[in-house]
């Protein structure tokens, strides 16, 4: 199927908002105008083999500049000695005085033999110094065209309102990403505090961004394929994320009306996310394979320097979904602290007591001692000689207050079993009860 077809039918079954699909790339009028391009190149001389031996032999350039106006000109010039080789003489542009070419609505003269546009003066004015500008144009003939001017002017125009509609779409997504967060922060906040809240959601939350993390839905960290999806490649991924939540039963262990309408709230902001990724990503291709054949038909060559002159448009140069994500990260995620971020790097579980060294590396107080009880005084992670200078002054009070807040079952597991490692230390391995049973004695 031509892309072409397929293009629209995207745009018309995906459900898109019909202010969106007003603003998608107009790919079938790109591609009549493309035939303009071609027609009148071919008109003036230039078939697609010329220009493509005048573009080997440097003898020839295609420039895609923005002017001061933001307005983007593209522009074909070609030597002049070059031109009287590769142009018949009936084809060849004329010159004004001054080496300007002579306008293109102008009837040609026949003449017997193709001018000698290499004789022809380039005048510029002595008065003052050569612009850099002029410097670069020197000995070089403009080709007057105007199709390709028209065909650089729609495409830039329809970026520009992508660029619009994708900064209003992201300033909702973003007033929606605020809301949810406070909403989830009030859900999940602890209830150990100095205000006892009757209930809280707060490990079911931190079981669901566990799983939404691991999802990476729009981003992968693994070796094999790091940095951003494909649109499909992340509904997949969020189509696991939903079967995962489902299948561990999380939504019927919320205690809270509100946390299973939070939940729905960031299932939607998720899917808006990806259908404003989806349709970025749709029109991107477009752009890309009308540019594709726009060098095909004309041999100009703009496929290297098109990003360049648009590397101002975030439609093009930016992504929706890392600035979104950026956003829920910060807004959503964060405010549900995870495990894996408090974890002792020795022994893989709750950093509690949390002993920070002069080195600012965390661990453990029970991996502190039993390394101190070993005479090791280089630090697990940078090597600095700061472990045997430990002392009780280095545990980070503020740090385990806040671990005592946010993960009770973690602090108070990891209580348990360090008294049960300071017993073994103190009366041996066959002293210790692990069943804390009733006292036999009494």
């Amino acid at each position: 199927m031509k892309f072409g077809h397929s293009f629209k039918e995207a745009l018309q079954g995906q459900s898109y908002p019909q202010h969106w699909v007003d603003k998608a790339i107009p790919y079938g009028q790109l591609k009549k105008l493309l035939g303009k391009v071609r027609e009148e190149l071919t008109r003036n001389g230039y078939d697609p083999d010329t220009i493509h031996r005048l573009l080997a032999d440097h003898n020839a350039e295609y420039r895609l500049r923005v002017e001061n106006s933001h307005i983007l000109r593209p522009k074909l010039v070609v030597r002049p000695s070059a031109s009287t080789t590769c142009l018949r003489s009936d084809t060849a542009p004329k010159l004004l005085a001054g080496g300007e070419p002579a306008p293109a609505s102008e009837p040609s003269t026949p003449a017997s033999a193709p001018p000698d546009l290499s004789s022809v003066p380039l005048e510029y004015p002595t008065s003052s110094p050569k612009t850099l500008a002029q410097a670069q144009d020197a000995g070089w003939v403009d080709i007057p065209l105007d199709s390709d001017a028209k065909f650089f002017n729609i495409i830039q125009t329809d970026v520009v309102e992508l660029d619009s509609l994708q900064t209003q779409e992201r300033q909702s997504m973003n007033d929606g990403i605020q809301f949810l967060g406070d909403e989830i922060a009030r859900l999940a906040r602890p209830r150990k505090g100095i205000i006892q809240f009757a209930k809280s959601d707060l490990y079911r939350w931190r079981d669901i961004f566990e799983l939404y993390l691991a999802a990476q839905v729009f981003f992968s960290t693994a070796e094999t394929a790091t940095g951003p999806r494909d649109s499909e490649k992340a509904r997949k991924q969020l189509v696991w994320f939903q079967d995962e939540v489902n299948k561990r039963q999380l939504l019927q262990k919320f205690k809270l009306k509100a946390s299973a309408e939070a939940y729905t709230r960031f299932l939607e902001l998720n899917a808006t996310l990806l259908k404003n990724f989806k349709f970025q990503e749709l029109n991107r291709t477009a752009v890309t394979k009308i540019i594709k054949k726009f060098d095909k038909q004309t041999s100009l060559g703009v496929k290297a320097e098109f990003p360049k002159a648009m590397s101002s448009a975030p439609f093009i140069a930016g992504s929706i979904a890392k600035d979104i994500c950026s956003q829920m990260a910060c807004e959503v995620l964060s405010r549900v602290p995870q495990i894996v971020d408090y974890t002792c790097t020795i022994c893989y579980s709750i950093c509690w007591l949390p002993v920070r060294l002069d080195c600012d590396h965390m661990f453990c107080i029970r991996c502190m001692i039993k390394m101190q009880n070993r005479n090791k005084e280089l630090c697990p992670l940078c090597r600095a000689k700061t472990l045997l200078s430990a002392t009780e002054a280095h545990i980070d009070w503020k740090l385990m207050s806040y671990m005592e807040k946010w993960f009770p079952k973690e602090t108070k597991e990891k209580q348990r079993y360090n008294e049960l490692e300071r017993r073994r230390e103190l009366l041996g391995e066959a002293y210790v009860d692990t069943n804390d049973g009733p006292c036999i004695v009494m």
